[in-house]
């Protein structure tokens, strides 16, 4: 009888896990690799339970799981608009031309998992290995739920610049937090980082919802004036 009341416990239990709130801060810095994104600086991202917030020194932009869009906010102008995601694979793209590089081509091979800890949280390396002295470390953890928005806009991005990567990054399990560049240029480059991770959501709602006094833009290129 106990056992059957633990079973059945364990098993009410887990919904109770599967919703527990988090709040999962990154730092990315894609003009390091990418210059035509200077304008952009770092970028502070917050991964929520329900979705996902990115800010820089000029531009925001959020998006709710299960969104079709990011809602960009220009603070300084307090305007915003919505950009279908995968327009933003375009607009990478558009933005980098002929600068991509060597990034853009396909990895020569992709190696097993590496099980690892990033500031201290359970994670695992897979290596995107582009030449002998070339590769990209993407480490993942599962120490958080699946955010189904922020792989989405992850993977335009990546998309936007390597097709081919975007696909390897789409089969990776768990969430990334920490991915370095090793090139002949980029020498341990961290790409994304981890900041914090809490089991608390604080700001959440706010962090995905439209600024107050914000009016809405028709076009995106009224915000980048």
């Amino acid at each position: 009888m106990k056992l059957l009341a633990s079973a059945l416990f364990s098993l009410l239990a887990l919904p109770l896990f599967a919703a527990q709130p988090y709040h999962l801060q990154l730092e990315a810095n894609p003009a390091a690799p990418f210059p035509f994104l200077s304008r952009f600086g770092t970028v502070t991202i917050d991964v929520y339970g329900g979705g996902v917030r990115a800010e820089t020194i000029w531009l925001n932009g959020f998006s709710r799981n299960g969104g079709q869009a990011v809602t960009v906010e220009n603070p300084l102008g307090r305007m915003y608009t919505d950009l279908p995601l995968p327009e933003i694979a375009k607009l990478v793209r558009k933005l980098g031309g002929s600068s991509l590089g060597p990034l853009s081509g396909p990895p020569e091979r992709v190696t097993a998992a590496v099980a690892g800890k990033v500031r201290g949280i359970d994670a695992e390396r897979y290596r995107l290995v582009y030449g002998p002295q070339a590769w990209i470390d993407v480490w993942t953890t599962k120490a958080v739920p699946d955010n189904p928005q922020f792989r989405a806009i992850a993977n335009e991005f990546v998309a936007g610049v390597s097709p081919p990567a975007a696909e390897i990054a789409r089969r990776l399990p768990g969430t990334p937090i920490y991915v370095e560049l090793n090139f002949r240029r980029f020498h341990k480059l961290p790409l994304l980082r981890l900041k914090s991770l809490s089991f608390e959501n604080k700001g959440e709602s706010d962090a995905l919802s439209v600024g107050m006094l914000y009016f809405k833009a028709l076009m995106l290129d009224a915000l980048w004036k």
